[in-house]
């Protein structure tokens, strides 16, 4: 900790009769409390609100943080520089907790008081907020911490199974504790490469591959919405996230890795894992003749990997046809049920939306299976083409 300038000790002497602390400048302990902070979620919270010098003032730290008047001088001083006017060049923002350590009275007491401040008042980042990017790899503090976590503890043998180089692997155990991933970053071997897949070896498994069984997929995984008749469903994580069930009227209003279903059926939507809603297209194109048809020309697909019973139920349909007050189509469900109209040219009264959304197939009944699209000339009017059409469901447990 650097040293109290001459004209520094006399404004501590001058302000130490009208502070409540009047105690010598607090030097034991300290860099015990600045390397606990040091690289740290509440450590770089801390020094966000030191840097922002348009509200850190001296009264703010002084009367809202409510730091030792000294300590506060010292560090608006040491920040704005010899000018005294914060955002000009001379300007020295911290860049470390050692730094904010060095600046006098600024002891064990001040760090804990601006750490619980940070934290309070959203200063300290939460998961998803950058970290840095380092050799051109960027990473979230949950995957910093989490990368740091795996470095310090993995064992060579899983280090290796990660795909991480066995000269890199070597560097990263001799150099333990690793204490940033600036410094993982920096070990010899360790370029972008090896951080990729450090990050993919914490990041877990994602889920979506079709499977036909659980054991076919990752731990932490199982093969959910295996459609009868196609045996195929997809790796997913049946757990509960944390944030299901809220309501919402967006996506954006759910958590990270949710989404918000069930709009088109209450009104108001609640957040669900996010593949819990899936699009399945179907391309390629088909004719429609212009002559009377008695049944319905039939497109089937499968819906597969959701969970049990459908929520919402969005079609459509690219269609190019000469006279669409000809045609009626309908979509068949996989429950048994009679297909319901989503179109009937001769009683609509607006021009083909292309996009329907249905509320008449049940909903209490499976989703996994296979549907059908079905599209009849009823009038036998004009020629077209089907030149493709998507189904988007969500879904639930029942």
């Amino acid at each position: 900790m650097r040293r109290l300038t001459p004209v520094l000790v006399a404004l501590a002497a001058c302000t130490a009769a009208s502070d409540p602390d009047t105690s010598v400048d607090p030097r034991d302990g300290v860099a015990e409390g600045a390397q606990a902070l040091e690289g740290t979620r509440e450590g770089h919270g801390v020094l966000r609100l030191l840097n922002d010098g348009e509200s850190a003032t001296f009264v703010f730290l002084d009367d809202v943080v409510a730091l030792d008047r000294r300590a506060a001088a010292h560090l608006v001083e040491h920040r704005d520089g010899l000018d005294g006017r914060f955002g000009t060049d001379d300007d020295d923002l911290f860049e470390t907790i050692a730094e904010v350590d060095g600046v006098s009275w600024v002891g064990p007491a001040a760090l804990e008081r601006l750490a619980a401040f940070a934290r309070s008042n959203d200063y300290v980042p939460g998961d998803d907020d950058l970290h840095g990017t380092f050799d051109g790899v960027s990473f979230t503090w949950a995957e910093a911490e989490a990368v740091l976590a795996y470095v310090n503890e993995a064992a060579p043998e899983a280090l290796r199974e990660a795909s991480v180089p066995s000269r890199a692997v070597t560097s990263i155990v001799e150099a333990r504790p690793i204490d940033s991933v600036a410094t993982l970053a920096d070990l010899y071997w360790v370029g972008p490469r090896t951080l990729e897949h450090l990050q993919a070896a914490v990041a877990g498994p994602v889920g979506g591959e079709d499977c036909a069984r659980s054991d076919e997929c990752a731990e932490g995984l199982s093969c959910v919405g295996r459609a009868p008749g196609l045996g195929l469903g997809k790796c997913q994580d049946t757990r509960s996230p944390e944030g299901a069930y809220a309501s919402c009227d967006a996506d954006a209003a759910c958590a990270e890795g949710l989404v918000c279903i069930a709009q088109t059926v209450y009104g108001e939507g609640y957040c669900a894992a996010a593949w819990m809603r899936d699009t399945f297209e179907v391309g390629g194109v088909a004719s429609i003749p212009g002559v009377e048809m008695d049944e319905p020309m039939a497109f089937p697909f499968w819906v597969y990997g959701q969970a049990s019973v459908p929520e919402d139920i969005l079609l459509e349909v690219d269609l190019a046809h000469d006279d669409p007050s000809s045609l009626w189509i309908g979509l068949q469900p996989p429950t048994g049920q009679e297909a319901v109209t989503v179109w009937d040219g001769a009683t609509a009264t607006e021009p083909f939306p292309g996009r329907f959304v249905d509320r008449r197939i049940y909903r209490d009944d499976m989703v996994n299976g296979e549907w059908a699209l079905l599209v009849r000339n009823v009038g036998g009017r004009g020629e077209g083409e089907l030149r493709g059409f998507a189904l988007t469901v969500s879904s639930r447990w029942d």
